[in-house]
């Protein structure tokens, strides 16, 4: 009972001094908290949209017929384009591009409605930059459609001319038809999979960053076996240390859960409290692992450059947005010793796939298994440094 009471009393005291550590560092704990969710709600906010519209691009007619003008409205009709420009020297029109004021330009030839009414194949050239990857694929996509349905409508008038019906026409023109069915985010709206991945990929960098400063602090200045006293053992000291930093990290992420799938309506077709489950999770794990750089590293600017090397890269590495398995096998090894990219895994087949939560336990326990494989040498070398300090 005794041994009960001074382990309380130890964790209250040790709780009681972080309590004056963050008074008197309100500053900072203030501006990093504004600092993440201001970045946060910037990136919901570029986000917001969840599609490209819009885009700008050059138009150069050559041509000037009543058929090109149509191809011309068609564009600009479609909604992820919008024609800045209707240029007729290709060189001005390729200035342009150089100096991204616009993303695409397209050339209608001299030629082209006379060698459509003489049945010739005639080509369209469209000039755009890879270097924007994703404007680039919404591009290519929106005039290959555009084009598709305009060469269509030509080839079916063309067939109903010679005679035939307006469905014989069309079944002789695309015999084959292939239609593709998006399962799961079928607006392909970015915020899908660019702010869920990105929220708790900003939140990890805090997590880690402030559990290796908090605890590194305490060897940089030397106060280390004071911090170890007031708590009695390890323990207390450990748990009191990271447990404000919990609580504030747990808030950010439940909010960033409640205005996904609450504010913003976002469907979620699996468990929710697992989801929840598993942001915990990964908090808890950065938070270890912030332990365990700040135990082992000499100086407290290793220790937080280290976390920022390992974090800072995550959102690259966790799979959202280029494949894991395309991935060399060393960036994909990477990839598994990131917690972040267990969360992600677990959130889009819980929020999009709507799989069953055993599905998803695998995920959850690599987390799980984040927090309790570090966490016994992070406190033995944490209890060692401050007993030999």
């Amino acid at each position: 009972m005794a041994n009960k009471s001074t382990y309380n009393a130890g964790f209250v005291a040790a709780l009681k001094r972080e309590w004056l550590h963050y008074k008197q560092r309100s500053a900072e704990i203030f501006f990093s908290l504004i600092i993440l969710i201001l970045s946060m709600v910037v990136v919901t906010w570029i986000f917001s949209s969840g599609v490209l519209r819009d885009i700008p691009i050059a138009v150069v007619n050559n041509d000037g017929s009543s058929i090109s003008r149509a191809y011309i409205r068609m564009l600009d009709a479609s909604p992820q384009l919008r024609i800045a420009e209707t240029m007729a020297s290709s060189t001005q029109a390729r200035a342009l591009l150089d100096t991204a004021a616009v993303y695409a330009v397209v050339v209608i030839p001299k030629d082209f409605s006379q060698s459509l009414k003489l049945g010739r194949q005639t080509t369209i050239f469209a000039w755009h930059s890879a270097q924007f990857l994703t404007v680039s694929g919404v591009i290519s996509k929106s005039l290959r459609e555009v084009t598709g349905t305009l060469s269509a409508a030509i080839k079916i008038s063309s067939l109903q001319e010679r005679g035939e019906s307006s469905i014989e026409a069309k079944v002789n023109f695309s015999p084959i038809q292939a239609e593709l069915r998006t399962l799961f985010n079928p607006f392909q709206n970015y915020q899908y999979f660019l702010i869920a991945g990105l929220l708790p990929a900003m939140l990890q960098v805090f997590v880690m960053i402030w559990s290796v400063y908090l605890v590194g602090k305490e060897y940089q200045d030397n106060t280390s076996a004071q911090w170890l006293a007031t708590g009695h053992n390890i323990y207390n000291a450990l748990l009191a240390k990271v447990l404000p930093l919990f609580f504030l990290s747990s808030v950010i992420g439940l909010a960033c859960l409640l205005y996904l799938f609450g504010i913003a309506g976002w469907p979620i077709n699996g468990s929710l409290s697992l989801l929840i489950i598993a942001w915990e999770l990964m908090i808890a794990a950065y938070i270890v692992l912030g332990l365990l750089f700040a135990a082992f590293a000499r100086q407290l600017a290793t220790a937080l450059s280290v976390a920022v090397f390992f974090t800072a890269p995550a959102f690259a590495y966790a799979g959202v947005t280029f494949p894991q398995q395309s991935m060399p096998l060393l960036a994909e090894l990477w990839a598994y010793l990131l917690p972040v990219r267990s969360l992600l895994r677990l959130q889009i087949e819980q929020a999009e796939l709507g799989t069953t939560v055993q599905h998803s336990l695998p995920e959850l326990f690599i987390l799980l298994s984040f927090v309790l494989l570090p966490l016994p040498f992070a406190i033995k070398r944490l209890k060692l440094r401050c007993e030999t300090s």
